[in-house]
This record gives structure tokens, sequence and C-alpha cells, in this order.
């Protein structure tokens, strides 16, 4: 049984929790909207917040858009939000190489448009995004029939739906070389989505895919390691003791939320669930006790400014 269990904030508790708090992460898909569109009540409780004063940051693992694209998506559901506001795995990348590192030189990427807008917005060289043509079937000689850019020094994988074989053999040669740099912008296994008999992978599976042929474990950007909370941090002045995560899956948005030492908050919108949440409660594993909420939100309600927050098992 683990030490740590979700509390149960109701009433006046829950507002002076929400009075506590001065910013507050939200997680996007499964957590804002879903593939359908804005979730029911939340754009409602992003608007409360705001009136309140309290500063609203968006992390997402999603690598697929810039935070300019990011930005048209807020604008169409009707949410408030600015490009400062926003980090994106793709962004993080980005900022990671040349702020952190102070890379100078090109980039393997396995990622869409919105990671190349990134780097190109920070000046980072690259080989681009989009489909590797191949002919086909099993051709041993054509997929071996490129020579190694000698200016690539690191190889970025993050979401991308044209990942190929070639891709594969390009980044596993790039990372042979002990120098180069491996990045992964995050590693979910799937994403969102509400058919019970669809399962949509995430990008973790095409980073295990390189990790295994490279033989080299990938650094991580998004959550649940603290690289995206540091780069948020550092363009902004954030107390982590008065700052709270809420997202949909345990093993990212929370287990990143208790790593950074904020408050943590699911909801039960996206991919884990109160079952799940009872599991890690009663697994006896230490490190389960990472991944357990502070809270639990049940649904988004906007009548008010306090969100209805339930104790597991409530």
């Amino acid at each position: 049984m683990a030490d740590k269990s979700c509390k149960l904030l109701e009433g006046k508790k829950a507002s002076d929790f929400v009075a506590s708090m001065d910013t507050f992460i939200f997680d996007c898909d499964g957590v804002l909207w879903n593939e359908g569109g804005p979730l029911n009540g939340a754009v409602e409780v992003l608007q409360e917040l705001r009136k309140l004063g309290k500063r609203i940051f968006f992390v997402t693992n999603n690598s697929s858009k810039s935070r300019a694209a990011y930005l048209k998506k807020f604008e169409k559901f009707g949410i408030e939000a600015s490009e400062e506001e926003i980090y994106c795995t793709s962004y993080a990348v980005a900022y990671y190489l040349k702020e952190i590192l102070k890379f100078d030189k090109k980039v393997f990427t396995i990622g869409t448009t919105g990671m190349v807008e990134e780097l190109d917005a920070l000046n980072i060289p690259h080989t681009g995004s989009g489909p590797d043509q191949s002919s086909g079937g099993y051709n041993m000689q054509e997929w071996t029939s490129f020579t190694l850019d000698p200016e690539v020094g690191a190889v970025v994988c993050g979401f991308d739906e044209h990942f190929s074989f070639h891709k594969l053999i390009k980044a596993a040669s790039y990372l042979a070389k002990e120098s180069c740099l491996f990045i992964a912008t995050n590693c979910d296994d799937r994403f969102p989505f509400s058919s019970n008999d669809i399962v949509v992978p995430g990008t973790g599976c095409l980073v295990i895919s390189v990790e295994t042929a490279a033989r080299r474990k990938a650094e991580v950007m998004g959550k649940p390691e603290r690289v995206i909370f540091d780069c948020m941090n550092s363009r902004h002045t954030i107390d982590p003791s008065k700052t709270c995560m809420i997202g949909d899956r345990l093993d990212t948005d929370i287990l990143f939320g208790n790593n950074c030492g904020l408050k943590s908050v699911l909801v039960l919108t996206g991919i884990s669930s109160l079952a799940d949440v009872k599991n890690l409660e009663t697994s006896g594993k230490a490190d389960d006790e990472n991944s357990i909420p502070d809270f639990l939100y049940a649904q988004y309600r906007s009548t008010t400014i306090t969100i209805e927050i339930y104790k597991q098992g409530v």
C-alpha cells in the first residue's frame, strides 16, 4: 500500500486550494480537447482561472505542431492563449539544442513540419520532414545507397507519420557515431482516442525502434522528464510549491508534476482511469507512488471556479 493517496477537496476547501496556487499547467490532448473538439467545460474553467489572475501554461508531448500552429488550434477551439504560454516538445527540442547545448551542427529529423518550423525559428539546420522515397520490397542495395552527411551531429525522433525502415537505417547509422546526440520528443505509447476498438500508437513506438536499432537510449525532452519544465522556468519565474499540473496520463502528466515538485491533478477525460490510480495505490511498488496524483477531477464544472475534485473510490 502506497503512503500517498488522492485527497478529497470540495466546497470551500477546493476554492482555498485554487486560491493557494499561482500557476496552472495544462496538458492538451485528452484534457482540453480530443479528436472531436474541445471538452465540455474546459474552456470555461480556463476563463475562470484567468479571471482570478492565475497564470496558465499549456504543456504537450505532441511534437506534430509548432507553437504557432498550436496557437491556431487554440483559437479555433475558442481557447484564449498566447505563443509564450504554449510549450510543445518540438519547441523544447529546438530550445534545448540552441540555448542549453549550444548545438552548432545539423539535425537528422524524424518528425513533422512542426518540428522543422521550430528548428528553423532558431536557425538550426536539419534534414527536413516528409517521406523517404523507396521502391518498396526487400532491397538491401537501395536501403544502403546513401552517404552519411558529416554535418549531422544529432538525431531527433518525434512523431512522424512517414516513419520508415529507410529512416530507421539512417538514424541508426548516424547514431553509430558516439558523438552524435540522440534526442526524443517524448515516449508516449499511444495517442488519446475515444474509440474502444482502435489504437493509435504514439511517438514512443518510434523511439523504441530507433533505440533498439542504435543500441542507445534517447534523451527525452517531454513529460515525465524535467527538461520541458526547466525550459519554462528559464523564461518565467515559476514557484513549484504554488503550481498545479493538470493532465490525463499518470505515467507522463502526473509523474511529470510530481518529478517537478508540483501539485498534480488527474482528469478522467483521457488515457488514465480511476482504476489505474487504485492499482498504483495498492501495488506496493515504491516507483508507482511517484505517479499517484494529489487530486482527481471527475469532470469540469463551469458554474463556479471550483472544479469538483473527487477522492478515489468516493
